[in-house]
């Protein structure tokens, strides 16, 4: 059989950027996204954040249709709920439909996606390998954009971007930043999704004399 190889600069095989930590703080706390064909989601489990492609592996059915929410990672197809490390925990009537035990539910786990950090910011990619997060930014603009993020903690009233403003981009993230201490953060949508999972939302310093990065 021949294999398939995607191409280095294949939307597959980079960092997009997802969502706030804060996005991300609550129980069964969800967001999703797409990448070309690839359907993603970030969740919240018990406390731990991971991240998956958002496709149940026993009937291929979209787990979470929302572009963010709070609910388990449970599959509405059969009810099958799964667990930090993908693996099917939930399974409504096993003993007489699937009668799965520990190993064929650690082959049915889902698809890990990786996920990274950058101070508050998370990324997701669809590849499991290849270059980390601060590798494909680059390691200054890897520092100035945790900086801002450390920075910026509250949410605000939406806001307009106006000239004057300094704008920074990174991947499919655009930052302006506001010479009165307000920082608009807007997510673009990646290649192949719709703009439903595009973002945007605005952050203000956690106090007016709050001390902020250069």
């Amino acid at each position: 059989m021949q294999t398939m190889t995607i191409p280095d600069d294949a939307p597959e095989n980079r960092w997009f950027h997802l969502c706030t930590e804060d996005d991300l703080a609550g129980p069964n706390a969800f967001v999703t996204t797409r990448v070309g064909a690839v359907p993603l989601v970030a969740q919240n489990i018990k406390g731990r954040v991971v991240a998956f492609r958002n496709v149940c592996t026993h009937r291929f059915a979209v787990i979470h249709g929302e572009p963010a929410g709070c609910g388990p990672l449970r599959c509405p197809y059969h009810g099958w709920s799964f667990d930090a490390d993908g693996v099917p925990v939930g399974l409504p009537f096993n003993p007489t439909d699937f009668q799965l035990e520990a190993e064929g539910r650690r082959r049915l786990a889902l698809h890990p996606a990786s996920l990274a950090r950058c101070g508050r910011l998370v990324f997701v990619r669809v590849a499991a390998g290849g270059p980390s997060l601060e590798e494909e930014l680059g390691a200054a603009l890897f520092a100035r954009l945790a900086a801002l993020s450390d920075a910026f903690p509250r949410r605000g009233d939406a806001m307009e971007p106006e000239d004057g403003w300094e704008r920074i981009e990174a991947t499919n993230l655009r930052l302006h930043l506001a010479p009165d201490q307000a920082l608009v953060l807007h997510s673009a949508a990646p290649p192949g999704a719709g703009q439903r999972f595009s973002r945007t939302v605005t952050f203000h310093p956690a106090t007016a004399d709050a001390e902020l990065p250069a």
